[in-house]
């Protein structure tokens, strides 16, 4: 396979040697921003995004190796435009306060110290994204935030998508539920402020999710019990049924070995 490869990449150097000067930096440009983007090996711990599979929760919680997947530079460049404009709308929202807007961001790290939710800890702070483990549940997430807005706590979850997908939107995805659950669980605030932004021309619209205990136990807290005992079993546990869970899945060659 490694030898299939280096051929490859010799089949491209020579071809991108012949190429326009114009082409060949574009070429180079691209492969930069595709070497420096490949799979990491993820942590041991469950994450809000893949509650929606349980046997995507047990590869990973198993420490079992993703497939080794390189993203296209576009897609690659739509997430980072997406970072952008996470961390642009999070300090537009700190500032409404300098405007006497009844509105706070309120510092994930001093709630945690302060509230002391149930088994979270702050592991680290980068800008204004603050990643979190909760120790009970061994479940580690981003936060976008938490505001206090109009004397009401809310947890912030900043989303960008494409024009088609926010035209359409009407209320919370289903899997978005499932996260802002997982961010329920673990920060004890039962609204979440879910803020959706059409990347190509940055309107937004605006839903608030409240989270019951109900939703807590199925969406989270019982899937991450269901998970443990099949880890308990060495038992890989059955496909999930939704295929939209496979799309950008990296556990696909495992999966299709497990069958169904």
């Amino acid at each position: 396979m490694a030898s299939i490869t280096r051929n490859i990449h010799r089949l491209i150097d020579a071809a991108v040697r012949v190429l326009p000067i114009e082409e060949s930096f574009l070429a180079d440009l691209t492969s930069s921003i595709e070497k420096q983007d490949e799979t990491r090996m993820p942590s041991k711990s469950y994450k809000p995004s893949s509650l929606n599979c349980i046997r995507n929760m047990y590869f990973q919680v198993t420490g079992v190796t993703p497939d080794a997947q390189r993203a296209d530079s576009t897609l690659i460049g739509i997430c980072q435009s997406g970072s952008a404009r996470h961390e642009y709308i999070q300090q537009a929202i700190a500032d409404m306060k300098k405007i006497k807007i009844d509105c706070e961001y309120v510092d994930v790290g001093q709630f945690v110290e302060s509230r002391k939710p149930k088994g979270t800890i702050v592991r680290s702070k980068q800008g204004m994204e603050t990643k979190c483990f909760n120790e009970i549940l061994n479940i580690s997430f981003l936060c976008d935030g938490i505001i206090k807005y109009k004397n009401q706590y809310f947890i912030l979850e900043i989303k960008t998508e494409s024009f088609y997908k926010w035209q359409g939107r009407n209320q919370v995805v289903d899997d978005h539920l499932t996260q802002a659950s997982a961010y329920s669980t673990c920060l004890g605030i039962d609204r979440v402020m879910f803020l959706y932004e059409n990347r190509d021309n940055c309107a937004k619209k605006c839903f608030v999710a409240d989270i019951t205990d109900e939703m807590r136990q199925t969406r989270v807290i019982g899937k991450i019990e269901e998970c443990n005992n099949y880890i308990r079993m060495l038992t890989v546990p059955p496909k999930c049924p939704d295929k939209k869970q496979c799309t950008y899945c990296g556990y696909k060659t495992d999966c299709k070995k497990a069958g169904a």
